[in-house]
C-alpha cells in the first residue's frame, strides 16, 4: 500500500513538473536569443529612442544577458542609472529562481525515467507516455488561457506580476530611463507571447509523440496478436 502511494505520488509530481520544465524552459530560451531583442529594436525603434547605435546596443544587451547568467557584477552600468542597475539585480534574482526551477525539474524528470526504468525496464514506456500527455495536457491547458488572459488584459497582467515577483516598485521605470528604451512595455508582451507561444509548441511535441508512440505500440501488439507472436511484443 505505501508503495503504491509513494508511486502515485511521484507521478504526480513529474506531472506537475512538465509544465514547470516547458515553461522554464522557454523562457530561458528566450532570455537568452540575441534575436529577439533585436526584433524588439527593429520593432520599436529602439535605435532612436535610446540614442545608441546597432554595436552599442548589442554591447548593453549582451551585457545584461552575462549579468543574469553568472555570478559577476554588471559590466555595462554605466548605460543605466543607480536605480535601473538596482532593478536589474532584482530582475536577476527572479531569472536566478527560473534558472533553478528548470535544473530542479529537469533533474527530477532524468531520475523519474532512470528509477522507473529500473524498477520496470520496457513497462516504464507505455506508463511514461500517459504520463507525458497528462503533463503536456495541463501544460497546454494552462499557457493556452495564459495566451488569451495576456491578449485580454496585458497591462493588468503586467502590473501585477511585478507587484507580486518584487519587493519594491523600482519597476516602475520613467520614460527617461536606458531601460524603458531598450526594453518597453510592448516588448515584454512580445516576449511573454513568445515564452506561451514556444511552450505550447513543446507540449503539442511532447504530447503528439507520446500519442503516436502508444497508438504505434497498440497497433504493434494487436499485429503480434494476429500473427501468433502476441506474447513476444509486450516489451515495447
Amino acid at each position: 500500500m505505501k508503495t503504491r502511494v509513494l508511486s502515485l505520488l511521484a507521478s504526480v509530481l513529474f506531472i506537475i513538473c512538465i509544465p514547470l520544465l516547458l515553461v522554464t524552459s522557454s523562457a530561458r530560451i528566450a532570455i537568452n536569443t540575441p534575436q529577439l531583442y533585436e526584433y524588439g529594436w527593429n520593432k520599436y525603434d529602439v535605435i532612436t529612442t535610446s540614442g545608441l547605435d546597432i554595436s552599442e546596443l548589442h554591447e548593453v544587451n549582451q551585457g545584461v544577458i552575462d549579468y543574469f547568467n553568472t555570478n559577476g557584477q554588471l559590466e555595462v552600468s554605466d548605460y543605466f542609472r543607480d536605480r535601473e542597475v538596482r532593478h536589474l539585480a532584482d530582475v536577476k534574482d527572479l531569472v536566478r529562481i527560473g534558472y533553478r526551477i528548470q535544473e530542479a525539474t529537469l533533474i527530477y524528470v532524468i531520475l523519474y525515467i532512470f528509477f522507473g526504468y529500473l524498477i520496470g525496464k520496457r513497462k516504464l514506456w507505455p506508463l511514461l507516455a500517459k504520463r507525458l500527455i497528462w503533463g503536456s495536457g495541463l501544460a497546454f491547458g494552462i499557457f493556452a488561457a495564459s495566451g488569451i488572459a495576456l491578449a485580454v488584459n496585458y497591462d493588468g497582467i503586467f502590473t501585477w506580476f511585478h507587484e507580486v515577483s518584487f519587493s519594491n516598485y523600482l519597476w516602475l521605470g520613467l520614460p527617461s530611463d536606458m531601460m524603458t528604451k531598450l526594453y518597453p512595455e510592448d516588448f515584454f508582451f512580445d516576449a511573454a507571447i513568445y515564452v506561451v507561444i514556444a511552450t505550447i509548441a513543446e507540449c503539442l511535441i511532447v504530447g503528439g509523440v507520446s500519442v503516436w508512440y502508444l497508438r504505434w505500440r497498440r497497433k504493434r501488439l494487436l499485429t503480434g496478436v494476429t500473427t501468433g507472436g502476441g506474447a513476444g511484443t509486450t516489451s515495447a
